[in-house]
């Protein structure tokens, strides 16, 4: 006959306690880094922004910045120009739902643009620091 085995917890060991403890713990130390590496990204995004790329070679790097745009539809003059795209405006444009038109073919970007329906605006600027390839052997990372 088998005997039947039970997993039970050490009595006094919560493990979500645990969990909570450490993920808690962990989130602390954490935070005050995320808050700096923002802080010193933003600086460094706006130096780029002011002065120019540059390539960091002892790190294998090159730094840009990169620009990006949000899509921005005109609601009343799309649906007077394409009345069938009409479900995709709502108080404004749902432009998840009119990107969606887009890709099943029911007009083209091009048509939104030459109408004057679609604009961009510039939502953000990314810092890039993208890896040059491989690094030399006697390069050591700093």
């Amino acid at each position: 006959m088998v005997e039947e085995q039970t997993l039970e917890r050490p009595t006094g060991i919560d493990v979500g306690t645990a969990l909570l403890d450490e993920y808690m713990e962990i989130k602390g130390e954490l935070s005050p880094l995320e808050k700096r590496l923002r802080e010193v990204r933003d600086r460094l995004r706006d130096l780029v922004t002011e002065h120019g790329h540059f390539v960091d070679e002892a790190r294998g790097v090159a730094v840009h910045v990169e620009a990006r745009f949000r899509k921005e539809y005109d609601a009343e003059r799309l649906v007077a120009v394409f009345p069938r795209l009409a479900g995709c405006v709502k108080s404004a444009v749902d432009t998840n739902q009119l990107e969606a038109c887009v890709t099943a073919g029911m007009v083209t970007e091009t048509e939104l643009e030459r109408s004057g329906v679609l604009t961009r605006s510039l939502h953000s600027r990314a810092l890039i620091v993208k890896p040059l390839g491989q690094r030399p052997a006697g390069v050591a990372r700093r």
